[in-house]
């Protein structure tokens, strides 16, 4: 028995490596680790501890154990160290020798490393739960679920099993606490059990690693590293719980591009190959010419959807063929596409970029090829989509980087069309599972390590960041991956670390938590999709205010809410409250849909109306027009500003205000944006 101390916590081992108890000193709390029947597995195959000799190496401090593990019949040899540091037990597992190169996976037996017997606890878990393989309408085989559950112990419902599971904590109010990993696939496992006093009920909630996969094809992972985290109030508001978690993890997370937090970011659809041509090259400067103007210009992002072969979804997975029809002069199809990436960066802050699609393939691609594409355990080619218009097979993007063609077809793209900074993959995920004909299976860590962050570095070596269109139903840890999604539902846990959409629905819920601009922009007439999404598009030419609204009541919020740090959100069936570090906070009702921001005595949104301070402007929005007496930021009590009416052709001045006012009393019209900006001297 070993025990590890320093003035926070307590901690006691066992002979062999695992954790039997934690005692939280300042709150009194108890924790659990594992019993003595808790074991290693060794690809797949549960091991005594007689099989292995065990020696033990503690530090004079009491602030470190390194075990050292040799298996007797393979000289396998393994590393584990328990390093204490403040309110946090760190665990690190190295193999250190596998001279018969044997060892794929180690699992953790019967050997949770956290352990909350006190039903009164609360939880907080986010499982993941795999979907059918059944070929559905639409697409979607494999694909996994999440979904977060919040409830006491004692209330729950017990897990038959342990559960795969991405985030989960355990917390009484005092203290919060949870284990934290850099695994990157499906990393814990949880569980509550049942309380024996009383069948039925939750008594136990435990949290443990999951399975860690160290080869993956011919490379092996960096050693496994966890820390039990004994968590106090860190946000302020008294409490340690569920928001502290989050809150802690979000820290660890880097930040997103700030490409994707300061501009305007939108897709615009061009072309449907049986629709035809919906926005040409030269409707795209125009969309892009007016919302610069709209916005006082901002930054912005103009993703092209159908810009290539015959327009949306078609010729994939080749990437280097401009699609003619959306130039006034077909032959010149490149020269206009260049043209029009030119005039958008130099006269409207425009970064134009693209939507391509790097997971399905169609037969009648030019690079075309069954080698690359995912199999099904009877050897068939994995089919995606299957429809009267359509039938995309998956790529394996383990065989597609092994095979180099992913990289061609990459150069390919890049020589075809001007791209800067960014690019928007339709769908890059690490489901695409492949059993080959060999016997050899491609799984969720291959297609993550061997496919995925091979293609997203090659972008990103050559100065380009993919983003994608969301988290796309994959069991990994997201942030560090990608910086935006597009469609994207916000939260504390990933707030200014992954940045995105929002909701199709335009509404105070949707704009109060955050949205950016989920939706398609088009010159004309409405987008086809598949049967049963959920989509919303904007006709520019009709819907030109629908458009203004999303910027000024959504967009351009977000950007206020990315420059902060959220500390609090506490969400029920009617309510929604959002606090930030510098005091700003949200109050959402959903059933009224109503929305109420405030900073201190300023008023940042009021339901449809915006008075939104950044940097030396302030951008003031209302739906229906209103007359009413905003207060000022202290900032600006000091300063002279100029008030500008903004519309798609340029602004206006309308009326300049000396310093010296705490506020500002001004007439909005009906969706006619207002920018305050200070005069600089």
């Amino acid at each position: 028995m070993h025990t590890l101390e320093n003035e926070w916590l307590a901690v006691r081992l066992h002979e062999w490596p695992g954790v039997q108890q934690y005692v939280h000193k300042r709150t009194g709390v108890r924790m659990l680790g594992s019993g003595s029947d808790g074991r290693l597995a060794l690809n797949g195959t549960e091991t005594e501890w007689s099989e292995w000799e065990v020696n033990a190496y503690p530090s004079s401090d009491q602030t470190t154990v390194t075990y050292l593990l040799r298996l007797w019949r393979t000289d396998l040899r393994i590393e584990v160290e328990y390093r204490l540091e403040a309110q946090t037990l760190g665990v690190k597992v190295t193999v250190k020798d596998d001279p018969s190169a044997v060892l794929k996976q180690l699992d953790w037996i019967r050997q949770p490393l956290l352990v909350c017997d006190d039903p009164a606890f609360s939880f907080d878990r986010t499982a993941v739960r795999q979907k059918s393989w059944k070929l559905i309408p639409g697409g979607g085989r494999g694909l996994y679920d999440r979904e977060r559950t919040k409830d006491v112990i004692g209330e729950a419902i017990p897990d038959r099993a342990e559960v795969p599971t991405m985030h989960a904590c355990v917390f009484n109010g005092s203290v919060c606490c949870f284990i934290q990993t850099n695994y990157p696939v499906l990393p814990l496992l949880s569980r509550v059990s049942e309380d024996k006093r009383y069948p039925g009920r939750g008594g136990r909630y435990a949290i443990g690693p999951n399975t860690y996969q160290y080869r993956v094809r011919d490379q092996t992972m960096e050693p496994l590293e966890l820390k039990v985290v004994f968590l106090e109030d860190i946000n302020g508001d008294g409490l340690a719980d569920d928001c502290d978690y989050h809150l802690w993890l979000n820290r660890q997370f880097p930040d997103a591009d700030p490409l994707y937090t300061k501009a305007i970011w939108y897709q615009v659809f061009n072309a449907e190959k049986d629709r035809g041509v919906l926005t040409t090259f030269k409707e795209t400067l125009e969309i892009i010419r007016q919302i610069h103007h709209v916005t006082g210009g901002v930054p912005q992002i103009a993703y092209l959807i159908g810009w290539q072969f015959d327009g949306h979804d078609t010729g994939y997975p080749s990437l280097n063929r401009i699609n003619p029809k959306l130039a006034e002069d077909p032959e010149r199809a490149g020269e206009e596409l260049q043209e029009l990436v030119r005039r958008a960066k130099e006269e409207y802050n425009c970064i134009v970029s693209y939507h391509i699609n790097l997971d399905d393939a169609y037969v009648d691609a030019p690079d075309w090829d069954p080698a690359i594409l995912s199999r099904d355990p009877d050897g068939s080619d994995r089919l995606w989509l299957d429809t009267e218009k359509q039938r995309a097979y998956h790529i394996c993007h383990t065989k597609d980087v092994e095979s180099g063609q992913v990289f061609r077809r990459i150069d390919d793209f890049l020589r075809a069309v001007p791209v800067e900074r960014t690019v928007q993959v339709d769908a890059l995920r690490n489901t695409n599972a492949s059993w080959e004909t060999d016997g050899g299976y491609i799984g969720l860590m291959e297609e993550l390590i061997c496919g995925m962050k091979p293609i997203l570095s090659y972008f990103r070596d050559r100065g380009i960041d993919v983003s994608t269109e969301g988290q796309n139903g994959m069991p990994i840890e997201d942030s560090g991956v990608f910086s935006a999604y597009w469609h994207y539902s916000p939260s504390l846990l990933y707030h200014g670390k992954i940045v995105g959409g929002g909701s199709v629905s335009m509404n105070a819920t949707a704009w109060g938590k955050g949205a950016s601009f989920d939706s398609d922009v088009l010159y004309r007439g409405e987008p086809t999709r598949h049967l049963g999404e959920q989509f919303l598009a904007n006709d520019f030419e009709s819907k030109w205010d629908q458009i203004v609204d999303i910027i000024y009541l959504g967009s351009l919020l977000y950007h206020f809410y990315l420059s902060r740090e959220m500390v609090e959100w506490r969400e029920d069936e009617k309510r929604v409250f959002i606090r930030y570090s510098d005091g700003v906070k949200v109050n959402i009702d959903k059933t009224a849909e109503r929305l109420d921001v405030q900073w201190g005595r300023v008023t940042i949104a009021d339901d449809e109306e915006r008075f939104i301070p950044m940097g030396n402007r302030i951008y003031m929005y209302s739906r229906q027009g209103s007359e009413r007496e905003w207060m000022l930021p202290e900032d600006w009590q000091a300063a002279d500003f100029v008030a500008y009416r903004m519309s798609g052709t340029g602004q206006e001045q309308i009326r300049e205000y000396s310093a010296g006012a705490e506020s500002i009393r001004l007439q909005l019209e009906s969706r006619v944006p207002v920018i305050l900006e200070k005069r600089t001297i």
